[in-house]
């Protein structure tokens, strides 16, 4: 009775290597690991940072792919109005459509970007999950006018990750930076509606 058992269980381990051999069933360590997944997630944006400095805007992404930053095949940056038409595109692009490596950055619309300033790095050698799933962007802008920012990414397998978030010329932090020299004269110009209010109470007998 032992010996039928063990062959009934030799046989139904030889049985379920096979099946794993031609890829009918995947073991759960491979849903488990990033990198390895049979099954596709769409990418997804692990921070979203808009700063401005000497004159230039930076948007630094952590765009991140469950399946490994190797699945990201692009990530678009458009500017848009307060109409939500383009006013500026530029990308990234990890792959062409084809899937050959292409690693570049373009600009579709406008010519606004500084290709010498912006950048892109990932973990060549990833150990933890983080290192595998995330890819930092940076895309440097010269500065431009414009109501919203709008962030696509894009893996291998068409599935994407949409982002909308305001975007304003000299915001920082969320809040709109204003010269010192317009805050002076706008102190000095309040400033002069509260004297002559005063003298105008002071005359009349108010």
């Amino acid at each position: 009775m032992a010996s039928r058992l063990q062959r009934s269980s030799v046989i139904t381990l030889v049985c379920v290597l096979a099946l794993f051999a031609v890829g009918l069933v995947s073991p759960s360590a491979q849903a488990q690991e990033p990198g390895v997944t049979v099954i596709n997630v769409p990418p997804d944006f692990s921070s979203l940072d808009i700063r401005s400095r000497g004159g230039l805007h930076f948007i630094d992404l952590v765009v991140s792919d469950y399946n490994s930053w190797e699945d990201i095949q692009q990530v678009d940056v458009e500017v848009l109005n307060e109409d939500e038409l383009q006013v500026a595109h530029v990308l990234f692009r990890q792959y062409a459509e084809n899937q050959t490596p292409q690693d570049e950055f373009l600009q579709p619309l406008g010519q606004l970007l500084v290709l010498d300033l912006s950048s892109v790095s990932r973990s060549t050698d990833p150990q933890t999950i983080q290192e595998k799933t995330e890819m930092h962007i940076t895309f440097v802008l010269s500065q431009v006018t414009g109501r919203w920012l709008r962030v696509t990414a894009t893996d291998l397998a068409g599935l994407s990750a949409l982002a909308q978030v305001e975007y304003l010329t000299g915001v920082i932090g969320g809040a709109a930076g204003v010269p010192s020299v317009v805050l002076m004269m706008l102190a000095i110009a309040g400033s002069v509606v509260v004297v002559s209010s005063r003298l105008r109470r002071e005359r009349s007998g108010v």
